[in-house]
């Protein structure tokens, strides 16, 4: 086996072994239909013409394996760390991440080291519509914006206010400009939000689900969900998300709106920069 950095000539190849897993790839594949293989860097395990595992890294920010062989992965973050890419984050199929990180990251202390989950749903859940529910306005940007902060610092344990509050503020304007964001609005208030993430030929991925604590326990998430899932439905063949399975009250969430649990996941972030 020899390690390589993938570039247009491996395209097709990429593409087809991605495509081995539609829903646990559909990241990957989202990227590859948008970017040019060059935009990112994709290291692989090859035998010949074969593919036998890659890796998507981000420099600097983010690293996606596909590797049903963990050796392979292994191999890669081994690559990586004599190359003197930073270890940084990793998101994936569990194992794959886990071999992949072992050899990459040496030993570097964690902030988040997460069990999570991929969840699918392929049918559209039944159900009436559900009244407030639409599509985020530019006017409403702040207070989405505050509440994507507290999602991910319950989910992440840190809130992107504190790394770079412009970044985040853009990052959320640009999602509702472009009609990704989608709320329950119940007497002037947002109860409910949640993302459109990648968008792909085989699917489409959501997270950022967010109800305030004070609208919990009213089956309000459930009915978004099962809301949005039918939406999406009627156009993309699944909608796929990760969820960390410590979160039961998420994972009882998602299960009611008719997702089926899937691909064992991990998620994987450094305490600090290296």
């Amino acid at each position: 086996m020899e390690i390589v950095r993938l570039t247009a000539q491996w395209e097709a190849a990429l593409e087809a072994f991605l495509e081995t897993d539609k829903a646990l790839n559909l990241f990957l594949l989202g990227f590859l239909e948008v970017h040019p293989i060059g935009r990112a860097h994709w290291f692989a395990g090859i035998d010949g013409d074969s593919l036998l595992g890659v890796v998507m890294l981000v420099p600097g920010r983010l690293a996606v394996p596909f590797s049903p062989d963990v050796a392979v992965a292994t191999a890669i973050g081994s690559h990586l760390r004599r190359r003197k890419y930073r270890a940084t984050m990793t998101v994936g199929p569990r194992a794959a991440c886990d071999g992949l990180w072992t050899e990459w990251a040496g030993g570097t202390p964690t902030r988040c080291f997460f069990d999570q989950r991929l969840y699918v749903c392929r049918e559209p859940p039944p159900g009436a519509s559900v009244d407030g529910f639409r599509k985020a306005l530019e006017s409403e940007w702040k207070t989405i914006a505050v509440n994507s902060g507290l999602m991910e610092h319950e989910d992440l344990g840190r809130n992107p206010y504190e790394d770079d509050s412009s970044l985040h503020e853009a990052v959320v304007v640009d999602r509702i400009r472009s009609g990704r964001t989608w709320v329950i609005e119940r007497e002037g208030e947002l109860v409910f939000q949640i993302n459109l993430g990648t968008t792909a030929e085989h699917g489409c991925q959501v997270g950022g689900t967010y109800v305030p604590p004070a609208h919990r326990g009213r089956g309000i998430a459930t009915a978004g969900m099962r809301e949005l899932c039918r939406r999406l439905l009627a156009k993309h063949a699944c909608v796929t998300l990760h969820v960390n399975e410590a979160n039961t009250g998420a994972v009882r969430t998602y299960e009611r709106s008719g997702f089926s649990r899937e691909s064992a996941m991990r998620l994987i972030t450094l305490e600090s920069p290296a």
